[in-house]
């Protein structure tokens, strides 16, 4: 069995006691990472000050053609129901090849597939096409 030597009553009482010190620094740093404020992540972004610095989207010098997704997954372009994504990747592709300088406007419903959008988005970035609209006002049916 190992032995320690006796410590002197006069060496114990010389050195302190650092338990209560150590819990309060750890308290402390504790509280300072829970109230500390971590700074926000912004995205500048300017906005128009009136509806006046926004172009309409039918106004323009080109054709500004429209895509239209419904809830059901049906897919119109120009006001004509295309038979299937091909379909209208075709129609697309012959439009900007006789006008190259056309538009386009977006007009999604909100119960559309998510994935037949991204395809969308996909294709116009396939195609090039830089000028494209979302629109976002509600499509109203006459009864």
């Amino acid at each position: 069995m190992i032995r320690l030597p006796a410590a002197s009553s006069s060496q114990s009482n010389l050195l302190p006691d650092l338990t209560p010190l150590l819990d309060v620094i750890f308290i402390v740093l504790v509280f300072f990472m829970l109230t500390a404020q971590t700074p926000l992540l912004e995205l500048p972004l300017q906005l128009p000050q009136s509806d006046e610095a926004l172009p309409a989207a039918s106004a323009g010098k080109s054709e500004r053609l429209q895509i239209q997704l419904t809830a059901d997954g049906h897919w119109h372009f120009n006001g004509v129901q295309q038979a299937d994504f091909p379909a209208l990747r075709a129609e697309l592709k012959q439009a900007f090849t006789a006008n190259s300088n056309a538009s386009l406007d977006l007009a999604l419903d909100r119960q559309a597939p998510l994935t037949a959008f991204l395809d969308l988005m996909a294709l116009l970035q396939q195609q090039g096409i830089q000028d494209s609209r979302i629109l976002l006002e509600a499509h109203h049916e006459s009864p």
